[in-house]
């Protein structure tokens, strides 16, 4: 191996500790990942200023074992399990295209060798996406590397690679306001994201065979995996979860305002969502905006979904006591199930204001093997409807 010191631009590469840039391409790519992969191949992107060039042209980084252990706070057989585990999935990830109009296809693994000895990790960059990695001259971003090992979900770190690389001006573009609209399909998203890996067999093998845009709705459905199938869990466990990580961290750049489904006719499925994000600088704080409030009309087809025969008034009340926090809404809802309750509504707003289904105070109730007195005095929807509404306020 030869060492090459003009692989990378010197102002893309100025620390090693600091920036790194990666193409879009690459970033767009579907593939699952763990966040300990994603952290060490950000690594390994802002080492290429010192990265050796086979005379094949294959590109080399070298990463020592304590500083992967110094950033990831790994230490012990842990490390090395991780590491090893990260290094066989790695080596297994391909970027590629394929036409089957035109009965052609194309697809390179990314990382070709990845070895650890002596205390050092090495790997191995395929020569044929050197393009994808060094002299980029556009269509790449420039991330922090201190920012992408903060992030504490893989999730979140992907979310924010293909939000920061979708908010950026075009040569000569005028705008208003630093905000952008930038909209995902549904299930794209799904594979973007690692939730539904396209690595997986059944789901590749539809992606080869569209013809024109991948049917991606087709590819997530033809998966074993069902993770997050649902829009709700989707919602609530991967995108918010990711916005409030991101949105937590200033110094990413980007502040997302909100979100909204898009769906097909009124009560139909999600088919793309939108994000709204804004471009700030580091030192700037972007206004803070209500997450749940554009989300009210799904939250409350939830909440009817989850507890069956209550009207949209009723789902509305129980979701403005919980705060509209729907994990509290379902532990306490399962929580009820165990108990004889007449009026599943009236339990439900008190239940969720003091999370009777967590706290050590809850009051005596009756349960369903059981006779006597208690929660059954929520009798038939003969509740206090005002007064339970007054309870908890007047903004519904």
């Amino acid at each position: 191996m030869k060492e090459n010191t003009s692989l990378a631009r010197a102002e893309d590469y100025y620390d090693e500790s600091d920036t790194y840039t990666r193409s879009n391409f690459m970033i767009s790519s579907k593939y699952r990942s763990t966040l300990f992969s994603n952290r060490l191949m950000a690594i390994s992107l802002s080492r290429l200023g010192s990265a050796k060039e086979s005379e094949d042209g294959y590109l080399s980084v070298s990463i020592k074992g304590k500083d992967i252990q110094s950033l990831f706070g790994v230490k012990g057989n842990s490390f090395f399990t991780q590491l090893s585990n990260t290094a066989q999935g790695m080596t297994g990830q391909t970027i590629g295209w394929s036409n089957p109009e035109t009965q052609e296809f194309e697809y390179i693994a990314v990382v070709t060798k990845a070895k650890y000895q002596a205390g050092e990790f090495t790997i191995d960059f395929h020569k044929d996406i050197r393009n994808f990695l060094t002299d980029l001259k556009n269509n790449y971003t420039r991330f922090s590397l201190s920012v992408m090992l903060k992030f504490k979900s893989t999730y979140s770190f992907r979310m924010y690679e293909l939000l920061r690389s979708k908010t950026f001006y075009k040569k000569g573009e005028e705008r208003d306001n630093n905000l952008f609209k930038i909209e995902f399909d549904i299930n794209e998203l799904r594979l973007d994201l690692g939730v539904v890996n396209a690595e997986i067999m059944e789901v590749r093998k539809v992606l080869n065979k569209s013809k024109g845009k991948p049917d991606y709705a087709k590819a997530v459905e033809a998966s074993p995996e069902k993770l997050f199938s649902d829009w709700s869990n989707f919602r609530r466990k991967v995108i918010e979860t990711a916005i409030k990580e991101i949105n937590g961290l200033p110094e990413t750049g980007i502040y997302i305002h909100r979100y909204e489904p898009k769906k097909a006719g009124q009560g139909g499925k999600v088919y793309a969502v939108v994000f709204y994000v804004e471009l700030i600088g580091k030192k700037k704080k972007a206004e803070i905006i209500d997450m749940n409030e554009q989300n009210y009309d799904d939250l409350i087809d939830e909440i009817r979904d989850l507890i069956s025969d209550i009207k949209s008034r009723e789902a509305r009340a129980i979701g403005e006591a919980a705060k509209w926090d729907m994990d509290l809404i379902e532990r306490n809802f399962e929580y009820s199930k165990t108990k004889d309750v007449d009026d599943i509504v009236g339990f439900m707003i008190k239940a969720v204001k003091e999370d009777w289904a967590q706290s050590a105070k809850k009051p005596r109730g009756r349960s369903k093997s059981s006779k006597g007195t208690g929660f059954s005095d929520f009798s038939g929807r003969n509740y206090d409807y005002d007064e339970l509404m007054a309870s908890i306020g007047d903004n519904i």
